[in-house]
């Protein structure tokens, strides 16, 4: 039995909550702005999710470290600083797997583009470009799934060097991510190879949180008594779901 704190309840939070089950994980808490992990932690957690803000995680990651609690972060946001998590997790000796996504839909999708992207690279007449579209409540722009494709592509495409968002007129060997937010959208990711001819499109479409939330269960099983830091999608096809 895994104890799981929930930083983070939001709907996120809620749906791990709700799909857990009941023979392999006992809720210890679940915590909030109103509710903070800080000031309230009860005792006992194993392994805490965090799903929280990029103005809060690295606090978050280094109290729940210095208790000794493993943490599966779903934050995006903080990846600038992924130095200082290192050193964090190193200082307590606890384990730390992150995701820019842990949809298992999406980790799939990542392979579907990696390999794409190498395919594409023999076909010079197809330009490529991103569009991602989430939710208002969304602050990172562009999303850290499209910064993890776009980082797909460029390491099979070899004509594009950089990525760039929003942009009107991005040069040839930039690949532009374009960021929608719009209300009561889960998350869709789209990747475009464009050419004269036609259009090939590779899309994944968030129906709901669920996968997320499954992912974030797989992370958790795996995470739970390591010591180190970790990155989901290097150990996704090797975890049993």
């Amino acid at each position: 039995m895994i104890k799981l704190a929930l930083v983070g309840y939001g709907k996120m939070g809620k749906m791990i909550e709700s799909i857990a089950p009941k023979d392999q994980f006992t809720i210890t808490g679940t915590y909030d702005v109103i509710n903070p992990v800080k000031e309230h932690l009860k005792n006992g957690s194993d392994v805490a999710i965090e799903f929280s803000t990029p103005a809060s995680v690295i606090e978050n990651i280094e109290f729940l470290s210095s208790r000794g609690i493993d943490v599966v972060c779903g934050t995006t946001g903080w990846y600038n600083k992924a130095d200082i998590v290192k050193d964090i997790i190193k200082k307590y000796g606890t384990g730390f797997i992150y995701a820019s996504n842990f949809s298992v839909g999406v980790n799939i999708f990542f392979n579907i583009v990696k390999n794409a992207s190498k395919l594409m690279s023999n076909y010079p007449q197809y330009d490529t470009g991103i569009k991602e579209t989430h939710h208002t409540q969304k602050l990172d722009k562009p999303s850290g799934t499209a910064i993890r494709i776009a980082e797909y592509l460029l390491e099979g495409i070899k004509s594009k060097k950089s990525f760039i968002n929003d942009s009107q007129n991005p040069e040839p060997n930039e690949i532009n991510i374009i960021s929608e937010r719009l209300t009561d959208v889960v998350g869709r990711h789209e990747v475009d190879f464009e050419s004269e001819a036609d259009t090939i499109s590779l899309v994944h479409n968030a129906k709901s949180r669920r996968g997320f939330a499954e992912g974030a269960l797989l992370a958790e099983k795996f995470i739970k008594g390591k010591k180190g830091f970790y990155k989901f999608e290097d150990f996704f096809c090797d975890l049993k779901i």
